[in-house]
């Protein structure tokens, strides 16, 4: 496989792809924030991982991969609402202007990667906003602008995770760990 993990500061969506693919397969870590790639770097480098490349790009540079990737990662930069327990910070720099500068980010983001994702290749999308803005409505967006299939997945009830619109959501009351939304789609053929 070849694995696209978009904004993967500080390394541990990275290490858990990692140690899910096969020696074979190859990881292209990407954060477009230089500091913060250099502790992505840090910490793969401590994984020990030979098959992952760590990069500092835009998404847009992505693109001229065109068809490359099996699967791309792209827990989106979000206003993160999510995050409102752990973090009073998180509260003090919530706003609704925010949440649309977000949207409109994870809109750019997504439709500079899109290139580079195979047909048939698997896109994760997620974000810790409770915004429907920065979540379903960036499906619905989605749809309007690509071919895709919603991938359901296998989740456990008693996990207490909301399926909506394509996408789930894990409620920080429902679940043990802080609030986030993920969705899983399919590349179809852009015929």
């Amino acid at each position: 496989l070849k694995v696209l993990d978009l904004a993967a500061a500080p390394g541990g969506k990275t290490t858990h792809i990692q140690s899910l693919i096969s020696e074979d397969s190859l990881l292209v870590s990407n954060e477009v924030i230089k500091s913060r790639a250099n502790i992505l770097k840090d910490n793969v480098v401590k994984w020990g991982a030979d098959n992952v490349i760590i990069t500092n790009n835009d998404p847009k540079d992505f693109a001229r991969l065109e068809s490359y990737f099996d699967v791309i990662v792209v827990d989106a930069p979000c206003s993160g609402s999510g995050l409102f327990r752990r973090d009073e910070n998180a509260i003090d720099e919530w706003s609704s202007s925010h949440v649309q500068l977000c949207s409109q980010r994870q809109q750019r983001i997504l439709a500079d990667v899109w290139p580079a994702l195979k047909e048939d290749g698997i896109l994760i999308y997620s974000t810790c906003s409770y915004s429907k803005e920065e979540d379903e409505e960036i499906l619905e967006w989605m749809r309007s602008q690509f071919r895709i299939k919603s991938c359901e997945l296998r989740v456990d009830e008693s996990w207490n995770i909301i399926e909506s619109s394509g996408g789930y959501r894990f409620w920080p009351d429902k679940v043990k760990g802080e609030g986030f939304f993920i969705a899983c789609c399919r590349k179809l053929d852009e015929g």
